[in-house]
Formats: C-alpha cells, sequence, structure tokens
C-alpha cells in the first residue's frame, strides 16, 4: 500500500513536470517573436529620435542592439538550461517508478 501511494505522488509529479516544460516550450517562439517586434518597432519610431540625439553615430545604434540581443541571448540559454534539468528529473522520476513497479510486480509474484 505504501508503494501505491509513493507510485501516485511520483507520476503526479512527473506529470505536473512534463506539463511545466511543455508550457515553456510553447512559450519560446512567443518570446523570440515579441523580442524582433518590439526592436524593430523602437528603431523605427525613434529613428528620428535616435538621429538628433545621437547624430549620424550608427555604431551607437549598432552596439544597443547588440547588447539587448546578447541579454536576450542569455535569457534564452538560461530557458533552455532550465528545459534540460526538468527534462532531466522527469527522466529520473520514470526511472524511480520503473523500479517501484517492478519491484510491485516482483512481490506480487513471490
Amino acid at each position: 500500500m505504501n508503494n501505491q501511494k509513493e507510485i501516485v505522488t511520483l507520476q503526479k509529479k512527473q506529470k505536473n513536470i512534463k506539463k511545466e516544460i511543455q508550457v515553456v516550450k510553447k512559450k519560446l517562439p512567443t518570446y523570440v517573436i515579441a523580442f524582433l517586434f518590439f526592436a524593430s518597432i523602437s528603431l523605427y519610431f525613434l529613428e528620428e529620435r535616435f538621429y538628433n540625439f545621437f547624430g549620424n553615430s550608427v555604431k551607437l545604434v549598432i552596439i544597443i542592439i547588440l547588447i539587448a540581443s546578447v541579454i536576450f541571448l542569455l535569457f534564452l540559454i538560461k530557458l533552455y538550461i532550465n528545459i534540460k534539468t526538468k527534462q532531466k528529473e522527469s527522466k529520473n522520476i520514470g526511472s524511480k517508478l520503473y523500479k517501484l513497479m517492478k519491484l510491485e510486480v516482483k512481490n506480487d509474484n513471490e
């Protein structure tokens, strides 16, 4: 009976982890599109202000875009690492479940 409770809790935990991974994977393209949209719209509407404020200093605008891109890339890497750790955790829970169920079958056969 104790194994049954442990199996059920591990299954619920694994299901929640898989659901979290799926939600993050669904939102990932939205983040990319939103970043590109925001960057292009801000450059389009703020082009005159950039020109008045910085003059013909295109290098500064390029540096700002590169810094924003690097920050966004780091954000994506962090998300990717989180997904991988959750997948490993889900896999570990799956192996624990397999061992528990295998033990339960052996005990029933004896």
